[in-house]
């Protein structure tokens, strides 16, 4: 099989941890409500999902939460939340790290444009890797797993279909990738991932946990 010219990969429980509790937690410290009310405001309401869509940027949706929830919640506040709910992956940081010559590597993630304007804050360790290839949904308007979405990322970047593989850890999102033309797989563990990988004609050599 020929390598991919670009891996494409998703954000939250591939690259990083990422955990709504921690998260939640963090806003409703900074709100002074309880993690429950920041989960209905945020999560229940749609809300989310709206700025992943792209409808509105970080000032638009902290009005949204005031008007709407009664949640005072500054900007950095809720930026440093997502920080708080996001940890790198090591491991996956040295497979790419190891990939870095052999094929050139993106991220495609479900979050608002937000995330990509704070990705320095965010996920500062992706940064040296990814930093020139990280596209939300948000930033173009349609969400994984939309085959249309993975089109418009990619048109972006500068790829073809054919030449990119992702790697999502959901199947609806891997399913979508494939319907625009694109390799896939679902992520499972590291292990699995590097064998994958190899089976692609990519080889990370031996900075992986098997």
């Amino acid at each position: 099989m020929t390598a991919p010219k670009l891996l494409l990969l998703d954000l939250d429980h591939v690259l990083v941890d990422y955990s709504r509790e921690r998260r939640c937690r963090a806003l409703a410290a900074s709100a002074g409500a309880s993690p429950e009310a920041i989960e209905r405001a945020v999560f229940g309401s749609g809300l989310e999902k709206r700025s992943e869509r792209g409808e509105f940027g970080l000032d638009d949706y902290m009005d949204r939460l005031r008007s709407d929830w009664g949640l005072d919640i500054p900007g950095q506040d809720f930026i440093a939340a997502r920080r708080t709910a996001t940890r790198a992956r090591p491991g996956m940081l040295r497979i790419c790290q190891a990939l870095a010559g052999q094929v050139q590597l993106g991220i495609f993630s479900n979050n608002g444009h937000w995330l990509h304007q704070h990705a320095e804050r965010i996920v500062p360790e992706l940064m040296p890797l990814f930093r020139t290839r990280l596209v939300c949904s948000g930033s173009i308007g349609l969400r994984k797993p939309d085959p249309a979405a993975f089109l418009l990322c990619l048109e972006r970047l500068g790829f073809s279909a054919a030449a990119t593989l992702y790697v999502d850890d959901k199947v609806a999102n891997a399913e979508g990738a494939r319907q625009a033309g694109l390799d896939a797989f679902v992520f499972e563990s590291e292990t699995q991932f590097v064998q994958q990988l190899r089976l692609r004609a990519l080889d990370p050599g031996e900075c992986h946990a098997l």
